[in-house]
């Protein structure tokens, strides 16, 4: 009986000990896949880190690239600023002429594609606010043509009016830019007020391609509209005849040349244009404080009405006081 006995708790045993081989391979074969698994995954990990490297030697690389060429535009573009603004008249140039004369001139971007104008001859003074289309590279482009056209057509023997001068700078701009080239639909070009100031008479005569001269004489501002044809483009085809407006000055008159980038900008509480009326009621309200203030009556004008709006276009403004 004993001999049984044993016999069974030996079997017992022995099936116990089969469960625990089992299961002892069955835990091996689990860690085998497992590291296994975990064997791939380190593999897997190393190839996404070496991706990653690369990929970021690749993001580096291509960052200083951009730095470098956006370090050459920005030279490249500052340095035209400074060939705009040598070429340019100046506010100084201006008051050696006209001692009482300012220019409010506020880029959109680095360079302009509003610019102003003047050029002495004899007795004459010719003045304009030139207004090119865009702004930025394009405009300043646009500009430097319409500053050497000017100076070459007021630097002939004849002391053209100003319509007379417009009528020669749309041909010359439609001539340069080829737009009278068939398939050329090319209607870039510019709006203009420009003067031409007798020294001795104090006889000044207007012509403006889609813009105004604002006159003051007591106080109150009068709007002498120009023609409603731009400089460049032959949409209006040939139809481009300006007409000269003339006034006789008298001591402490005020005028006022400008681009539309002034009336034109969005601010206020409601997100609306300045507009023309505004400027003119800022003068007018204005009119007894010395011209000198003017400039800066003005500037505040349209940076307090700007507020935290972005500026939409090249501001120029040429004032004078006789």
């Amino acid at each position: 009986m004993i001999v049984e006995s044993n016999n069974v708790n030996i079997e017992a045993e022995n099936a116990k000990l089969k469960k625990e081989v089992e299961h002892l391979k069955l835990m091996c074969a689990e860690l085998e896949a497992t590291n296994s698994n975990l064997v791939v995954a380190t593999w897997r990990e190393r190839d996404m880190k070496k991706q990653l490297k690369d990929t970021l030697d690749e993001l580096q690389s291509t960052k200083e690239l951009v730095e470098t060429q956006n370090k050459r535009i920005t030279e490249s573009i500052n340095y035209s600023r400074k060939i705009q603004m040598a070429i340019n008249a100046t506010e100084t140039d201006l008051q050696y002429i006209l001692p009482k004369s300012f220019i409010l001139y506020k880029p959109k971007d680095v360079i302009s594609g509003d610019f102003p104008w003047f050029y002495k001859k004899n007795n004459y003074v010719y003045l304009a606010a030139v207004d090119c289309t865009g702004h930025g590279v394009p405009g300043a482009m646009m500009s430097m043509i319409g500053n050497l056209l000017l100076n070459d057509i007021t630097n002939s023997e004849d002391n053209f009016t100003p319509s007379e001068i417009l009528i020669k700078l749309h041909q010359a701009v439609v001539k340069t830019l080829k737009q009278d080239i068939e398939g050329n639909n090319s209607s870039d070009g510019m709006d203009v007020a420009l003067v031409r100031l007798n020294l001795n008479t104090n006889e000044l005569l207007f012509a403006g391609a889609h813009r105004p001269l604002l006159f003051q004489r007591n106080g109150i501002i009068e709007q002498i509209s120009g023609d409603k044809f731009p400089i460049g483009g032959t949409q209006y085809k040939g139809k481009n005849n300006f007409k000269d407006s003339e006034l006789s000055l008298q001591k402490n008159d005020r005028l006022f040349l400008y681009s539309d980038g002034l009336p034109d900008q969005i601010g206020g509480l409601e997100g609306r244009k300045l507009m023309n009326k505004q400027i003119k009621d800022s003068l007018e309200t204005h009119k007894n404080g010395n011209f000198s203030d003017t400039k800066k009556i003005i500037e505040d004008l349209f940076v307090h009405w700007k507020g935290n709006h972005k500026q939409i276009d090249d501001v120029l403004l040429i004032g004078f006081e006789i």
